[in-house]
């Protein structure tokens, strides 16, 4: 299912921008591929030829078997790569699970000609990542739009296709002990920590008897660290060919010329002699009930129930899914109103995968520390297998297909994630599954979607997982895989979408074509008109209120306030507002906490005013139910408890007590998670309306949008909306303090974990305007800043292999001189001293000799494009037009900003790096089961 019903839980996708290099020496065989590559003449390559045409996306087929996709879309100056292998965990065999995601892994290690992937990768700007799932493994990499760019980026694809390098000192190091497979299990280790994660893993492998569906994507861990380096340059030979890959390129570039480009790199690779046999194993029909439960330490119980269905690509399958968002939506979901508004369960939730074979379809529910695991159990069954005689109704169905009618413009309105999302439709069988399977969902008769819920919603099809006979059973017959060549063949689709203009966001046309005004009231608006793919505008709105006096002891009822305004208002009810949001085809949320409350809108062109006026009622007309706020504060007391005994809220609690500069009952003060829950639960709803009557109002609000609508009809609506609501209190900004600690280190135990945490703070004065922040921003991007191409990242990950993420970042103040600095790695425990032991050496060398030049001109560069590519999305030029109003700054401070990260020199960087930071300042907390033997 390509829409948001089907869920992709991180089984097993590499870290956004996992990337690594390698020079092990490539294998003779590939080289002789290589070699007569290169001899190959493009003039002796014959043309593309072209196989259909959907919606804007174009399919040619190369010589050699590769599939082409070429998706234009000159809305803005971004490209995007995504190049999927039809090949999975489906394909592994006994002893080598895992396979297919560790050699994910190596194809960052780089080739010979290209040593070093993450370079190229960051040479590109944007953000680029590499998955792994049941059917398919995808690499996708969006960079600023260019020639030059997208040049850079296919080369590399065609070269990593034949010729990555990786030997076994890849895998295990030059000491038989780190490399990437120490990565790859750290990864494993950090799933390892979530009950939820677990618990889905579990019922999985109790469904399936032999497919390898019933086995996680990462591995087992004993496959991970014996893996045969041999077997998997063997795997990456096999599948790694052009008749086994979609290459799909989107955004904003010249398609003839790019077609001819990728047939003079991709299609002098020789189509392979080899023939791909598919897999045989089936899954036989289960014969019954089937329970596994998982007892652990940590988390609020679970349960999760799953039945077998049909492949993604056959019809039946869009069918569960309709069903399966009609039992879980909330509010108006049966297992949301028979659970969580009866207060017994705090959430309730549907999951499956995107499968080329029979899957899943799974239901869970959450229930909070003290809930009756069984009395919940009998419910959920209940109303998941009993629909034969409580019948789905027409409304249930036309409820769940606006949410996928939403999903379906959102997706198509955003090439980049449209790009990334065709890797699922294409492991189903063919990427233009995709499309069927909307056509299929929206076309569905509430007769098909009853029928295929009762056939496979039954008892002797489930699995149930908790996390703490049938004398004649009646079994499910599951389709096998559907003709999907027949099933496409001579499909066109749908129109396709509205296409935007070309516009590149730099500082200066964003400040050339942005309207700015101010309402009766004192409210800042700032609207910048521009057509845009699918007509979408986006819409970021803030409210400031209150002062330091009148926000005092407060509690939690300011952050329950903002939860709870789209609970239902005067007018409306939750589900209502829910309903209406849905039909306009709008994406809202709507939060609010001590000192502010925000919208965030994105919706198409043609029902923004609605949109906007409905926003309206929710700010100021909040009911307040009784019933919900129950609800509420049931859910966030779970989430809470839930977390507890895990090793980063520990760490992170620790950190907000010693660190935490204001006295008890500040609006700002850091408060505990068991005094969380204590405050959630003395909430009432009259303090709620009390907060709201009392602090909100638009009179110091910054109102933004970025996209398609007309900006005088937009600023007259905001003007009649919003212009004349005040707050009845005054408001006066409350600055950030800082509070001086001395350096110090702490141990945490958080047993029964097997990931552990390590982060190191240090504070001090300095805001972004001050004249050494260009030069100390350079400084963390060099040290830990960039995306695992930094000197952190190069040896916790790269060199020693200690570590899945590592890296640092710095919080700094735009208007208070209050700079937070914080290292962070996660590890197995019992690599806590190498680990420290290693980044305390990091941080001394970078001290004492500096930076070089070249590490310089490589982050300066990095992060400049990764600024371009940031800015270009419609929803971020709003928060960036909101924020600078509210700092009443213009945008061209970015150019500024920019200008001085350009003209930067080295001894200023370094310079700023020992100004600012001191190991012995460093406040450092390290949680995780050490006492673990």
């Amino acid at each position: 299912m390509p829409f948001s019903r089907r869920m992709m839980l991180p089984l097993c996708g590499a870290l956004a921008m996992a990337l690594v290099a390698g020079d092990a020496p490539r294998p003779t065989t590939t080289s002789k591929a290589a070699a007569a590559t290169k001899a190959a003449k493009p003039a002796s390559l014959a043309a593309p030829v072209q196989v259909t045409t959907v919606e804007g996306i174009t399919e040619y087929r190369l010589a050699n078997g590769l599939r082409v996709l070429l998706y234009p879309d000159a809305s803005k100056p971004t490209i995007t790569t995504n190049i999927t292998y039809l090949v999975g965990s489906r394909q592994e065999h006994y002893g080598e699970t895992g396979m297919a995601h560790l050699l994910e892994h190596m194809l960052f290690k780089g080739t010979k000609a290209r040593p070093d992937t993450w370079k190229i990768l960051n040479e590109l700007g944007g953000d680029a990542n590499g998955t792994t799932n049941f059917d398919r493994t995808n690499y996708y990499v969006s960079f600023p739009a260019s020639e030059e760019n997208l040049k850079k980026a296919l080369d590399l694809e065609a070269d990593r296709m034949l010729n990555c390098t990786f030997t076994a000192e890849t895998l295990w190091g030059k000491d038989g002990k780190s490399g990437e497979m120490t990565v790859v299990r750290n990864e494993f280790e950090s799933g390892e920590n979530s009950p939820f994660r677990t618990t889905i893993l579990r019922v999985m492998s109790a469904a399936y008897d032999w497919h390898n569906y019933g086995k996680p994507v990462i591995g087992a861990r004993s496959d991970i660290e014996h893996v045969n380096v041999d077997h998997l340059r063997a795997f990456y030979t096999k599948y790694y060919q052009p008749d086994n890959a979609v290459l799909m390129v989107a955004g904003q570039f010249d398609g003839p010329k790019t077609l001819a480009y990728i047939n003079a790199t991709f299609g002098r690779i020789p189509k392979p002699t080899r023939a791909l046999e598919p897999t045989y194993t089936v899954e036989p029909v289960q014969d019954g009930e089937r329970l596994v439960t998982i007892r652990r330490v940590g988390g609020t119980p679970l349960l999760v129930a799953g039945y077998h269905v049909a492949p993604s690509a056959q019809g039946d399958r869009s069918a569960t899914d309709l069903a399966a968002t009609i039992l879980t939506d909330a509010p108006s979901g049966r297992l949301y109103k028979a659970l969580v508004e009866t207060k017994l369960a705090a959430q309730v939730f549907p999951l499956s995968f995107s499968t080329y074979e029979p899957g899943l379809q799974m239901f869970g529910v959450m229930l909070p520390k003290d809930g009756d695991v069984e009395k919940v159990k009998a419910i959920l069954l209940r109303e998941v297998e009993d629909l034969k005689d409580k019948p789905l109704t027409q409304a249930e169905l036309d409820r769940a297909k606006a949410q996928v009618q939403k999903g379906v413009d959102q997706t198509l309105s955003n090439t980049k994630n449209m790009a990334i999302s065709l890797s699922e439709a294409m492991a189903t069988g063919d990427w233009r599954e995709w499309f069927l399977d909307r056509d299929r969902t929206l076309s569905a008769t509430l007769e098909q979607v009853q029928k295929v819920a009762v056939t496979y919603f039954k008892p002797s099809n489930r699995t149930l997982g908790e996390y703490l006979p049938t004398e004649k059973p009646d079994r499910t017959e599951v389709p096998g895989v559907p003709d999907v060549a027949a099933d496409v063949k001579g499909y066109t689709g749908k129109q396709t979408i509205a296409q935007g203009e070309a516009f590149d966001a730099t500082p200066a046309h964003v400040d050339q074509r942005t309207l700015r005004f101010t309402g009766p009231n004192g409210l800042k608006g700032a609207l910048l008109s521009k057509k845009t793919k699918g007509n979408m505008a986006s819409v970021q709105f803030t409210l400031r209120f209150g002062q330091e006096s009148s926000l005092r002891d407060k509690q939690a009822v300011p952050d329950l306030t903002g939860a709870m305004l789209m609970r239902g208002t005067l007018k409306h009810s939750r589900q209502e507002i829910a309903d209406a949001f849905d039909k306009l085809k709008a994406e809202v949320m709507i939060t609010g906490g001590a000192t502010s409350a925000n919208a965030r809108i994105k919706v198409p062109r043609e029902n923004l005013a609605a949109t906007l006026k409905l926003v309206a009622e929710v700010l100021r007309e909040p009911a307040f139910p009784a019933s919900e706020l129950d609800t509420l504060v049931k859910q966030q007391t779970t989430g809470i408890e839930s977390q507890r005994q895990e090793p980063q809220a520990k760490a992170m609690e620790f950190l907000g007590q010693t660190l935490d500069a204001y006295p008890a009952g500040h609006p700002s003060a850091y408060r505990s998670l068991e005094t969380r829950i204590q405050d959630l639960k003395a909430a009432k709803v009259e303090d709620l309306k009390a907060f709201h009557t009392a602090f909100y109002g638009a009179d110091h609000a910054t109102f933004a949008a970025s996209g398609d609508f007309d900006a005088k009809e937009l600023q007259a609506l905001v003007t009649d909306l919003f212009g004349t609501w005040t707050s009845a209190s005054p408001y006066t900004r409350i600055p950030a303090r800082m509070k001086e600690v001395p350096g110090q280190s702490k141990v945490l135990e958080t047993p029964d974990k097997q990931m552990a945490i390590f982060l190191a703070v240090e504070r001090w004065a300095m805001k972004d305007t001050d004249p050494d922040y260009p030069a100390f921003l350079m400084a963390n991007q060099i040290l830990g800043g960039g995306t695992l191409k930094n000197r952190l990242g190069d040896r916790l990950r790269q060199k020693e292999g200690f570590s899945y993420g590592a890296g640092s970042y710095a919080n700094v103040s735009s208007q208070d001189p209050v700079t937070s600095w914080q290292a962070y790695a996660i590890y197995a425990p019992q690599n806590a001293a190498k680990l420290e032991a290693a980044f305390q050496e990091e941080l001394q060398k970078a001290l004492k000799d500096g930076f070089t030049q070249e590490e310089l001109d490589f982050a300066r560069k990095t992060w400049l494009q990764g600024e371009q590519t940031e800015r270009q999305d419609d929803r971020a030029i709003a928060g960036w037009l909101n924020t600078s109003l509210y700092l009443d700054r213009p945008v061209l401070f970015q150019a500024e900003l920019e200008a001085k990260v350009q003209a930067l020199k080295l001894d200023e960087v370094n310079a700023a790096l020992r100004k600012h930071l001191d190991p012995a300042k460093l406040v450092i907390v390290k949680a995780g089961d050490f006492a673990k033997k």
